[in-house]
């Protein structure tokens, strides 16, 4: 007879996109927390807003429990070790890459929104039924599961494990399946959604970038690894690391094809976000900011390493992608002057410095926030990571992957605090060239603690790059006011940034106004727009007379 699992989840659909979730804590347990954010985001998520109808078995009858803190619900137990089970009801209607989503034909399910769980049991190995999914679906994840007489069954070791194991349940035909074999480890393809596009070359394009960073890291901290996509009908742009998988979730699925031209943007998207997810196994997901060593899922948890978290993810998720193959030069190119134009369009990057504003993502990290208050560790990380690239090159030290691949090594998972990064890179960087390790303070000093201007130094490190770079006239007039816009909701021309100080700052024009009109004539701008969806605004705006106060970068690679 098999010693049951100390802790037993058993989750079943309660009609179109509610859950009904029952566990029970076999040694018991004297409350029952829900998470109030999730790894991957650095914002509080606040998933017991999705809850309902928390109660407790007791005596034979459910009993409703109270909260003692916002995340957290007191148990009944009468005795040390006497066994407690809850169950609760949970909204389950956000599809994208870091909810839970179920109706009819699709359970989706990232366990860290809705798992109850308590810290001094977080040891505990665990199982989750999925009490009606039916023997003809197919589960994707990363977690073990079989199949049993009560449902399909799903194993995790502890709570860290498997509040980092989302999974996809669907009917077999609805959910897409291929995987490729590197190093003596299975890569695993799952889409669900409408494919519009070739497999062979969208499976092929992730064997030549995971080929590529196996070979730089050296190993690969799980045996195997799941692409987990949700490709639906309607706009989605999501991606969230885990630690043996990711779910990317895009939309509208018609907009990823190939043709002979090769992919089209949406799916150039699609293969960014996958390598950058990927880089993510090694970097954050094994070497991780000491504040997330181990995640404290109860509170906030901000690390001045965001900018190593996610900006040197994103410079060598596209890096391996030119490396691999899977794009050219002037893919890489393309890819870089967008960064830049971010880069340089954030007026927050001079207000505060990136290892600040890498604090602060737990304030306003994916909100709109207020105009030009910081930089965004993403955008900002990339660039200075690229500049310790190439200063680590110049100094005989290797690249930044050497560095990184040195700190990630399969001895053990890692802490990583300021200190060990920065000691790391001025240690390489001095081991041919000692007034390297002066330059990669430098570095540190200027562009991640301090708030200076990155473009001189960006010229250079290009230049050495066989790069040229150089700014040029924006030719559209609102972006020579020093408004810079984009697509919004319905493909509206939205505000993005608005410098301050600027002819259209001074008008009046602020980040998420839509422009509902613009003419140019002579000098002026006729410009009207929208203010915050509530009324309309309109001024005429003098246009700089030097085409060069409100420029956009450009690239070009030397020929060879």
């Amino acid at each position: 007879m098999s010693t049951p699992c100390p802790i037993h989840h058993r989750i079943e659909r309660d009609g179109r996109h509610e859950l009904l979730i029952t566990t029970t804590f076999s040694d018991g347990c004297s409350e029952v927390h829900i998470p109030m954010w999730r790894p991957g985001r650095y914002e509080r998520g606040d998933f017991g807003q999705r809850i309902r109808q928390m109660e407790q078995l007791v005596h034979g009858s459910w009993v409703p429990l109270s909260k003692t803190a916002l995340h957290i619900w007191g148990c009944h137990q009468e005795s040390a070790g006497q066994k407690v089970q809850v169950r609760f009801r949970y909204t389950a209607c956000r599809l994208d890459a870091g909810n839970t989503w179920s109706d009819d034909s699709l359970l989706y399910v990232n366990p860290v929104n809705l798992l109850p769980h308590h810290p001094a049991l977080a040891e505990q190995n665990m199982e989750i039924l999925l009490a009606d999914v039916p023997n003809d679906w197919s589960i994707a994840t990363a977690l073990d599961h079989k199949s049993t007489t009560d449902g399909r069954l799903l194993l995790a070791e502890g709570t860290q494990h498997v509040m980092d194991s989302p999974w996809i349940a669907a009917p077999a035909n609805d959910l897409w399946h291929d995987e490729y074999t590197l190093d003596g480890h299975t890569f695993h393809v799952h889409v669900w959604g409408q494919r519009h596009f070739d497999d062979h070359a969208f499976v092929q394009a992730h064997a030549q970038f995971t080929e590529c960073q196996l070979k730089a890291f050296g190993w690969l901290p799980c045996s195997d690894y799941h692409f987990l996509y949700l490709f639906p009908e309607f706009q989605a742009r999501h991606g969230v690391e885990h630690e043996a998988s990711t779910v990317i979730a895009w939309g509208p699925s018609q907009q990823l094809t190939y043709d002979e031209n090769g992919p089209s943007p949406g799916m150039e998207e699609v293969i960014d976000i996958a390598s950058h997810e990927l880089v993510h196994t090694w970097n954050v997901k094994w070497l991780r900011p000491s504040e997330w060593m181990p995640y404290n899922f109860g509170e906030p948890s901000p690390s001045r390493l965001g900018y190593v978290a996610e900006g040197v993810t994103t410079y060598l998720g596209d890096l391996f992608l030119l490396e691999s193959g899977v794009i050219d030069m002037s893919g890489w190119l393309r890819r870089f002057e967008k960064l830049l134009t971010r880069h340089l369009w954030n007026p927050g990057r001079l207000s505060t410095s990136i290892a600040d504003s890498s604090f602060d993502t737990w304030l306003d990290g994916y909100g709109l926030g207020i105009p030009h208050r910081r930089g965004n560790i993403y955008v900002e990380g990339a660039v200075l990571a690229f500049l310790c690239d190439v200063t680590l090159h110049r100094s005989g030290g290797g690249w930044l992957i050497d560095a990184l691949a040195e700190l990630t090594g399969p001895e053990q998972r890692r802490d990583l605090t300021e200190a060990d990064w920065w000691s790391t890179l001025e240690k390489r960087a001095s081991l041919q060239r000692p007034e390297g390790r002066e330059d990669i303070k430098r570095l540190r000093e200027e562009f991640c603690e301090g708030t200076g201007d990155t473009w001189p130094d960006l010229v250079d490190a290009l230049l050495h790059q066989g790069v040229q770079a150089t700014l040029e006239p924006h030719q559209d007039p609102i972006a020579q006011c020093g408004a810079l816009c984009g697509s919004g909701i319905k493909g509206r021309k939205e505000v993005k940034i608005s410098w301050p100080g600027s002819p259209a700052w001074n008008a009046g024009l602020r980040r998420g106004d839509v422009i509902e009109k613009a003419e140019l004539q002579a000098s002026t701008l006729r410009i009207e727009w929208l203010r915050d969806a509530v009324h309309s605004e309109q001024s005429n705006l003098a246009v700089p007379s030097s085409p060069g106060h409100f420029p956009r970068p450009s690239l070009a690679a030397f020929p060879g």
